[in-house]
């Protein structure tokens, strides 16, 4: 057949918008969608000369599936066009979609778009302060939105409480909302942390997702966040807790703990924690990794030599530095240029380098950072601590004992 369009094309037409989100949106937000104009591909001049018969059954089948015929969908535009064969001819070019009704009768998304719609009215009518956010909201998202709606009852019952409760401090398991547990807020944490943002008064507003502490769902909206907690092992055996070594604890008990040692190592790799050799008077904490601001508080360590063991990669630096930030006194263990060779046949690559400044580096530890930042040894150089031969640790640590 030839190349010319179809009633299906025009569907295929429609379709792209709806997929878009403009039909739904336009509810939302009315801009200039209608009349919706779908430019027809018919037969050209040499065509319709000799093909005048299929020409004329193909404007049927137009006709066929048009609003004049079925009651709904698009009407054919025509453009009164003179060949030199047949003479003058009007022949479709535009189909034009109306309305909206039009449109989703014709796409069999009237039941889709009174839910869109029904969803919308009952955002606006439990938060009518918050009407322009929700609106703008439901137009930049409206398939998402339409999503919802199965759970709308559900979603503003949660977002009501919050609204009610915007500061409670509760661990998000001693939410109680009649009809909903505790997992159906876990799983929608991303939809109505949006919502959220939008619907809480403005004295209650959440705090910034970019501030600093804000990285997770409950302390933006005013929940206690999940306990966050140091691991660490006593290296010498006379400081063992009732025979405990190895402890894990909420930060502001470890700040309490204020144990008498004199020296204190931190390493980011957990298998590492657990085999650091035995050091008089000193203790090791280990798997915070970037966590390592849950040290920031602990007034005890500041009195204290700290040794800071990361990867020898950009990120181990970063670390480093991070902790140097509220510790300054701390020292590098096995972060240097000459490991870091020593070490070549045991290179990884570090696929997204760490490329931000570090004020906190000594003149060594930025050069090194430097050069694998910038590639110095080659793409994506790193030199994980655990796989530093064992025995260099051993030889390091001992040093380290008076």
């Amino acid at each position: 057949m030839p190349p010319w369009t179809e009633p299906g094309d025009i569907l295929d037409g429609l379709r792209k918008k709806w997929d878009s989100g403009r039909v739904l949106r336009e509810m939302i937000a009315p801009g200039n969608l209608y009349p919706i104009r779908i430019k027809i591909k018919g037969p050209g001049a040499a065509e319709l000369g000799t093909r005048f018969s299929d020409a004329a059954l193909w404007i049927e089948r137009l006709r066929e599936k048009s609003k004049p015929r079925i009651g709904y969908g698009y009407d054919l535009e025509e453009s009164e066009r003179n060949f030199r064969v047949t003479g003058r001819n009007a022949l479709p070019a535009h189909a034009v979609v109306e309305t909206a009704g039009d449109a989703l009768a014709l796409l069999k998304k009237t039941k889709d778009a009174e839910k869109f719609s029904s969803l919308a009215a009952l955002a606006r009518g439990a938060f009518p302060e918050a009407r322009e956010g929700l609106d703008a909201w439901f137009a930049r998202a409206p398939h998402r939105a339409l999503t919802l709606y199965e759970d709308r009852e559900k979603i503003l019952a949660v977002l009501r409480w919050f609204a009610q409760n915007p500061r409670s401090g509760l661990y998000l398991r001693q939410v109680d909302i009649p009809g909903i547990d505790t997992k159906f807020i876990e799983r929608g944490k991303g939809v109505l942390a949006e919502l959220l943002e939008i619907v809480l008064p403005r004295g209650d507003a959440p705090v910034p997702a970019n501030a600093a502490g804000a990285a997770n769902f409950e302390t933006r909206f005013g929940l206690r966040p999940k306990g966050k907690s140091v691991r660490f092992r006593f290296l010498d055996e006379a400081l063992y807790v009732r025979g405990l070594s190895d402890i894990q604890t909420p930060p502001d008990e470890f700040g309490r703990l204020r144990p008498d040692v004199s020296k204190v190592f931190v390493t980011e790799n957990e298998i590492n924690g657990l085999c650091f050799p035995n050091v008089p008077r000193a203790l090791v904490i280990f798997g915070l990794g970037y966590g390592v601001d849950q040290l920031k508080g602990i007034e005890w360590l500041k009195d204290k030599t700290v040794y800071y063991w990361g990867d020898i990669d950009t990120h181990g630096f970063a670390i480093l530095n991070r902790v140097r930030s509220f510790l300054p006194q701390t020292r590098s263990m096995l972060m240097d240029e000459e490991t870091l060779l020593r070490g070549r046949a045991l290179w990884a690559l570090e696929e997204k380098p760490f490329r931000g400044g570090l004020a906190y580096l000594d003149a060594a530890e930025s050069a090194l950072y430097g050069r694998l930042r910038d590639g110095a040894y080659g793409k994506g150089v790193r030199l994980e601590q655990e796989r530093i031969p064992f025995s260099e640790v051993i030889k390091v640590v001992s040093g380290l004992r008076n």
